[in-house]
């Protein structure tokens, strides 16, 4: 197995998959006003966690930082704690805000399934590397896609599924990690926006 692919971003992959899945049924289900109930709580959700990840940074409580240990990348448990979880919601909100519940469910699990499928298989059988970034592979962002668009099809079109995912996975690629910024957060937002604005020209 490949170094990069270890037990933390296992764990990772699979708690971003599954509170995708149940974020999506949740706002598909009749507990929850999509446009205004759901806003607030995502807003509150994205302050907590910029208060609590602040507070982690300030104080090392050692237990907390434990856990985090097992999700966060070692670079961020010391620099900005439950950075994942912080852009996850700021991404969950965005498209909230920004978006329809269908493309908001699409984005979402686009993010939730391409994006552990495409580590997966760049782990497993990635070789060629892409253009737009030497670390990633090309493998990844294909199955990554494809997957993606698969998941968002539940939701929408094909055309807006499958542009969604491939535009949320070059985003994935791309990794604007130099601006401190996360693909849980870009991923739903760059698939969101893509499929909104093919929505408007078909």
């Amino acid at each position: 197995m490949n170094n990069n692919f270890n037990s933390y971003v296992l764990r990772r992959k699979t708690v971003h998959f599954t509170l995708g899945i149940l974020f999506v049924v949740f706002i598909n289900s009749s507990f929850i006003n999509y446009d205004t109930n759901l806003v607030f709580i995502l807003l509150i959700g994205v302050i907590f966690s910029l208060l609590a990840s602040w507070y982690i940074k300030q104080k090392q409580p050692k237990r907390i930082l434990s856990f985090l240990a097992l999700f966060d990348k070692p670079k961020d448990l010391k620099n900005f704690p439950a950075k994942g979880a912080v852009f996850y919601l700021i991404g969950l909100l965005a498209a909230v805000v920004l978006f329809d519940k269908e493309i908001t469910s699409a984005s979402i699990l686009i993010l939730a399934v391409g994006d552990p499928t495409a580590h997966f298989i760049a782990n497993y059988y990635g070789k060629t590397k892409t253009i737009i970034n030497k670390n990633k592979l090309l493998e990844g962002t294909l199955a990554g896609t494809l997957a993606g668009a698969i998941a968002a099809l539940y939701f929408v079109s094909l055309p807006l599924a499958f542009f969604g995912a491939a535009f949320g996975m070059m985003a994935e690629a791309v990794e604007l990690e130099m601006f401190n910024l996360d693909d849980n957060f870009f991923i739903p937002f760059v698939a969101g926006l893509t499929m909104s604005l093919i929505k408007l020209l078909i």
